[in-house]
This record gives structure tokens, C-alpha cells and sequence, in this order.
């Protein structure tokens, strides 16, 4: 019995490593979607230089969504909510 504690405790932390995961990569995903939206809306009312700034963030995260580092996401994810501020 004590074993299968154990086990569960070990798996707990990695359940919660991966529903952070899983978590980060739907969070950006929605960012993502949203923020695409709304450069194709109101692209062609920010600056040329924010625009650019705004597809570069969405292209860093959605690369980092092929891969699976939580941090990466999250880091990329902060990025492109920064800079899609921009667009109102």
C-alpha cells in the first residue's frame, strides 16, 4: 500500500506538469486565434513596424506550440499578448 502512495504522489506531480502543459498550450492557442483575428481587422490601423512586430510573435508562438515546454509556451505567450496590446 505504502508503494502505491508513493506512486500516486510521483504521479501526481508529473499529472500537474502536464495539465500546466496542456493548459499553456491552450491559452496560447486561443491567444493565437484572437490575435490573428483582429490583425486582420484592425491590421491596416497600426503602424507597419507594430504589425510586423505582432506576426513575428504569433509565428514565434506558434512554433513554440510544436514543441512541449510549458515555459517556452507561456514566455512566447506573454510576448504576443504584449505586443497584440497594440491593436486595441
Amino acid at each position: 500500500i505504502q508503494k502505491m502512495v508513493k506512486d500516486a504522489e510521483a504521479n501526481a506531480a508529473e499529472d500537474k506538469k502536464r495539465r500546466e502543459a496542456v493548459d499553456a498550450k491552450n491559452h496560447a492557442d486561443a491567444l493565437v486565434h484572437s490575435t490573428e483575428k483582429a490583425l486582420a481587422e484592425h491590421g491596416s490601423k497600426v503602424e507597419e513596424s507594430e504589425r510586423r512586430a505582432i506576426e513575428d510573435a504569433v509565428s514565434d508562438l506558434k512554433e513554440a506550440l510544436k514543441g512541449e515546454d510549458a515555459e517556452a509556451i507561456k514566455a512566447k505567450t506573454n510576448t504576443l499578448a504584449q505586443a497584440s496590446m497594440k491593436l486595441g
